[in-house]
């Protein structure tokens, strides 16, 4: 991670740097090109109205005005061309000599074309005209003065420019790549930090917090880190009491099973007895059958894995089918189960099997634990309240009784109500436990409209 950032950054120092000095490069190279531009045409115009005014010809006298005046440029030369290309006078007589047909056409074009301009730029060579008049009274004949400079005097300047910019650039580089260093540092720290804290959790190690003080992002991102992992532990601390729970209930009817199983082998219970021994096994099988199933339901409702199947029904029928189904136990427990339901007329969008598993649970631990009367109040779809007329909840009891095996004084396998608030959270609702006014428990299930 370091090294990516860092290289990254030096990547980009680097590109950044290089699309400067070109740039910069291009800006001066323009502007000392627009300097001697302005230079020769100064120094033009100053000889076509000083020298050549006076009848002044001949090289050396004008190359000697030219270069007193000349000042800013380093060095520059000077043509004049007459209109019919003939050359009157030059500063460089080998390339130009006086009194030929110039050979330079780049030259005529700038003196006489039409569509030539003041100047001329190109790759190597810079130059101005200026139009002057040549020869005495009575023989002055239209002329053209052409002052020209080479640019490999400007690109020395340049490149000498560009070594400064250069240098510059190099120690600003350097500077550059230590703060670099520091930021990268500083920012990768904290994401190794991250690192090994995320390489803790998967190692089931929840214990310690990260500390990060960035204020940023990053800080946030511990943040997070510190609450997920309290989460896990929590998560993990439920999962093991989970597994030592169930194996608790699984082993009282096992050891129940396992024993009369060996009595009956062992021929050591009477015949009289056998068929009540037996009974007794099958019962406690099918306990454990019904509890290992309670234990795959809410694994899948934990995991997510169930599935449920939303469509609209009657939620009236769905009540009056569950109050049907512990019928059998309420009259085992001389229960009276009244009801109070208020017709909707808009059906409920849900499971009807899940509400219907939902409603079985709540009645069946109100009938366990209630003493003469179970009133269950319908109102429409929306409110479904159970109530029983037992001992109720303890104050340090509600906050506890949708837990997984926890169970009150007369409670099956302590599962129903952990079950039954995964369903209606499952359908968007709420369900709560409370005690009634005149004693016993209540549980309230509200359900989305």
């Amino acid at each position: 991670m370091f090294k990516r950032i860092f290289i990254g950054y030096l990547a980009v120092l680097l590109i950044s740097f290089a699309v400067l000095a070109l740039a910069f490069s291009f800006t001066v190279r323009q502007y000392l090109i627009n300097d001697t531009v302005q230079s020769l045409h100064r120094v033009a115009e100053t000889l076509s109205t000083s020298a050549f005014d006076r009848g002044i010809q001949g090289s050396g006298n004008i190359r000697g005005a030219f270069f007193k005046l000349a000042n800013r440029i380093a060095y520059a030369d000077y043509v004049v061309l007459r209109q019919d290309g003939l050359i009157m006078d030059s500063s460089d007589v080998k390339t130009y000599p006086h009194g030929v047909k110039n050979i330079n056409d780049a030259f005529t074009e700038l003196a006489f074309g039409e569509e030539s301009g003041e100047n001329m730029v190109k790759r190597d060579l810079v130059a101005v005209k200026y139009p002057v008049s040549v020869g005495g009274e009575g023989k002055q004949a239209n002329a053209a003065l052409i002052l020209y400079t080479q640019l490999d005097l400007l690109t020395q300047l340049n490149f000498s420019i560009l070594s400064i910019l250069a240098l510059a650039l190099g120690a600003g580089t350097f500077v550059s790549l230590l703060a670099g260093l520091l930021v990268t540092r500083v920012v990768v720290k904290p994401l190794h930090l991250l690192k090994n804290r995320a390489s803790e959790l998967a190692r089931r190690r929840f214990a310690g917090k990260l500390d990060i003080s960035t204020g940023d992002e990053l800080e946030e991102l511990a943040d997070a880190f510190n609450e997920m992992s309290g989460h896990l532990a929590e998560y993990d601390r439920s999962q093991k009491e989970f597994f030592r729970n169930a194996s608790h209930e699984l082993k009282t009817p096992l050891m129940s099973v396992q024993g009369y199983a060996e009595a009956l082998k062992d021929r050591v219970i009477p015949d009289e007895e056998k068929e009540q021994s037996l009974q007794l096994i099958i019962r406690e099988s099918e306990r454990m059958k019904a509890l290992v199933d309670e234990f795959i339901y809410l694994s899948k409702m934990e995991t997510l894995q169930e599935n449920y199947s939303f469509e609209s029904f009657n939620l009236s029928d769905t009540v009056n089918e569950a109050v049907h189904s512990v019928q059998s136990l309420a009259l085992e427990k001389k229960v009276a189960i009244e009801t109070d339901i208020i017709e909707s007329e808009n059906n409920f969008y849900g499971d009807p099997e899940k509400i219907h598993r939902l409603l079985l649970n709540i009645l069946s631990n109100a009938v366990r634990c209630a003493q003469n009367t179970v009133k269950l109040e319908v109102q429409g779809n929306t409110k479904i309240e159970i109530s029983d007329d037992g001992i109720g909840f303890e104050e340090t009891e509600l906050e506890k009784v949708f837990e997984p095996f926890y169970r009150g004084k007369n409670g099956g396998s302590g599962l129903g109500l952990s079950i039954s608030q995964a369903i209606v959270e499952k359908h968007g609702g709420k369900i709560t436990a409370g005690n009634n006014p005149a004693g016993g428990a209540r549980i309230t299930i509200k359900l989305p409209s």
